[in-house]
């Protein structure tokens, strides 16, 4: 099983095959590589974590809140017994990583908000503009590709998770 540790050292052995690689085209593999690795090491940190308090009782959550940490749907009945009551569906309804850590932060961290501002935020916001290059390529748009690019990416999922870690569950990370 892919755990946010296993997608760290994924992306950890990728930047070092860069590193090593003979020429740029073959270190552009391992770069790409290396980011969207580090990036999968956040959505799975987050998707579990998501999951892991999906366990707690029903009353701990409104149900607009259930359904989004489920990733389902909710849909206001207008018929039957349940008429005028919100309830989820079965349909997913996906939710942007950077969505569900405010939503996390918000409903369980310490200070109860991010700090948009912060340098582990922008540093987000920078990786995932790279990432998105990478995965939704433009014909007009140059992706411009250096090694320092996937080191900064493990960095950055590193910061992150532990954020999230410490704001959440008030742990530190040990990588």
């Amino acid at each position: 099983m892919f755990t946010y540790r296993g997608f760290i050292d994924y992306a950890e052995l990728l930047y070092s095959e860069a590193q090593a690689a003979s020429s740029k085209k073959r270190a552009n593999a391992y770069i790409i590589g290396s980011i969207l690795n580090s990036w999968l090491s956040i959505e799975s940190f987050i998707n579990n974590m998501m999951q892991d308090f999906t366990t707690l009782s029903g009353d701990t959550y409104t149900v607009h809140e259930r359904g989004f940490l489920e990733e389902k749907q909710v849909r206001f009945e207008t018929e039957g017994a349940k008429a005028g009551t919100f309830c989820i569906e079965s349909r997913e309804e996906y939710r942007r990583i950077e969505d569900k850590i405010l939503f996390l932060i918000a409903k369980f961290g310490k200070r109860g908000k991010v700090d948009k501002g912060a340098s582990v935020w922008q540093n987000f916001e920078k990786m995932k503009e790279k990432r998105n290059n990478l995965t939704h390529p433009r014909r007009r748009r140059e992706i411009e590709l250096k090694l320092e690019d996937a080191q900064d990416a493990i960095e950055v999922a590193k910061s992150v998770i532990d954020f999230v870690s410490q704001e959440v569950w008030k742990k530190n990370i040990r990588w």
